[in-house]
């Protein structure tokens, strides 16, 4: 089975937790003579990112101070969503009903003895033998295979119409 494509926002989000895992978690802030300066201490020590220069607006020098925190902060918040909402999907997934398999059990209708005699008695199927039965049921059901049954809704529902009044035939008769 072929992978989906990766979008370009999923490559961006690749990049930027890549980025993320290979930068320093400690991130600090120092006063010098020409503003602020962004550090980020490692395994290496610690060193001088970024220089944020005092003529910089109080908005955006806080914007740029709180960037790296705030970045691994929001990474990890879509992280927990993205796995809750997985969940989620999974968890209607299991919910959902089975689709019905309705050119089975037509199939296996076209062997049933009762249902043949039916058709023959309802519907003046001749019955001498199963291609006849077969082909008089896909006429019936306006469709070409039986496979159209499955992904048919309009197709389904002529079967089930004439799987209901099979059944009320049998109760009847």
């Amino acid at each position: 089975m072929t992978e989906p494509a990766v979008s370009a926002n999923q490559k961006r989000m690749d990049a930027i937790r890549s980025r993320a895992a290979l930068a320093a978690s400690d991130w600090g802030i120092m006063a010098g003579e020409r503003g602020l300066t962004l550090t980020a201490a490692g395994d290496e020590g610690t060193e001088n990112v970024s220089i944020i220069l005092d003529d910089a607006s109080v908005f955006n020098r806080e914007f740029a101070i709180a960037a790296p925190e705030d970045l691994l902060w929001l990474l990890d918040r879509y992280t927990n969503l993205a796995e809750r909402y997985r969940r989620v999907v999974e968890q209607q997934e299991r919910n959902r009903p089975k689709p019905k398999k309705y050119a089975a059990e037509c199939g296996m209708k076209c062997n049933e003895k009762d249902f043949i005699d039916f058709l023959f008695t309802c519907h003046g199927v001749a019955v001498s033998d199963k291609e006849r039965v077969i082909s008089r049921i896909r006429t019936m059901l306006r469709i070409t295979f039986r496979a159209e049954l499955d992904t048919d809704d309009a197709a389904a529902s002529r079967w089930r119409q004439l799987v209901a009044d099979f059944e009320k035939w049998r109760k009847n008769r």
